[in-house]
């Protein structure tokens, strides 16, 4: 049922009127937007989204760390406020996470920073990890690594069906609204959650920064392009957590595409018990959007307890 404006919670309203910072760097020769919350001097926490997502999907959740961290959420080129590349890959993903750790000063702050990535943002975080991974605490990959070829994943014959060798089909007209409230409400998550997500406030939040104005109305921020040049099912990533030179978590939503009941001990045991695996319970794959608390305090459970074992080596 949708919530109407007068039922939005106080705690949300109250975010989102904290918004973070906005900046861009560039990288490769493309401008990387990114926002930024909490003080400088605190442990560095950044987020990368999900494919076709923005940095805005984060407003009403970065407040919510940010007393503890400096929090940085950014749009990889091709999605939000990011500019556009005539050509992407994996290896230029990884140089704009790169890009915006500098910009930030998080490479700067006495403690190395936490990097967390969502869906497809996962497998970009960890590719990353693999290069840059020596210089972070720590890397949180949020229900984007996938460890079996499940019957409900949609992109395992997607994926499957791709010939690489074939040229990649044309890109299709954008579609374009008239006015940015019917653009809104069409608005939908990509893949189609597979329970209730509820929370509409925060849909509608996330639609208002998903379109931007071009001659004759409002068209996507997304280019379409970016998806098949960056995503695949990266099943070797996961068993290779255990072998990043930093910390690593698998965190999964409880009723995923991407998961069943053996997802935590799976990719525990993939990893010979040396990486964090768990579900959040009775969310979707967009627990930060449908279960906002549960995400905050399962990030910050495993966060916190690098930092502190991080002050324990240090002595």
């Amino acid at each position: 049922m949708t919530q109407p404006e007068a039922q939005v919670p106080e705690w949300f309203t109250r975010a989102v009127a904290t918004p973070g910072a906005s900046q861009t760097v560039e990288v490769e020769g493309c401008p990387i937007h990114y926002l930024s919350w909490g003080d400088k001097a605190l442990p560095g926490l950044l987020f990368l989204g999900a494919s076709g997502g923005h940095a805005h999907w984060y407003d009403h959740v970065a407040p919510l760390f940010a007393d503890r961290f400096r929090v940085i959420v950014m749009d990889p080129a091709g999605c939000g406020d990011s500019g556009r590349r005539e050509a992407y890959s994996k290896e230029l993903v990884t140089a704009e996470i790169a890009g915006v750790l500098e910009d930030s000063g998080l490479l700067l702050a006495s403690i190395p920073p936490v990097v967390v990535g969502h869906s497809a943002g996962a497998q970009c975080v960890v590719r990353a990890a693999q290069v840059h991974g020596a210089d972070w605490l720590g890397v949180i990959g949020v229900d984007g690594l996938r460890y079996a070829e499940l019957e409900t994943d949609h992109a395992i014959k997607h994926f499957r069906s791709i010939d690489p060798n074939a040229p990649a089909p044309p890109p299709r007209a954008p579609k374009v609204w008239e006015n940015l409230e019917d653009a809104v409400a069409r608005f939908r998550l990509s893949p189609p959650p597979m329970i209730e997500i509820g929370n509409d406030f925060v849909l509608r939040h996330i639609g208002r920064h998903s379109y931007r104005k071009v001659e004759g109305g409002w068209t996507s921020k997304f280019d379409p392009g970016q998806t098949g040049q960056v995503i695949d099912l990266a099943f070797e990533l996961t068993p290779a957590l255990k072998d990043l030179p930093c910390r690593a978590a698998a965190l999964y939503g409880e009723r995923s595409h991407l998961t069943d009941p053996s997802a935590g001990p799976s990719v525990t045991a993939m990893n010979e018990g040396k990486v964090s695996a768990f579900t959040i319970p009775g969310t979707s794959h967009f627990p930060m959007i449908d279960s906002p608390y549960a995400f905050v305090s399962a990030i910050e459970g495993v966060a916190l307890t690098w930092l502190a074992e991080w002050h324990r080596a240090k002595g």
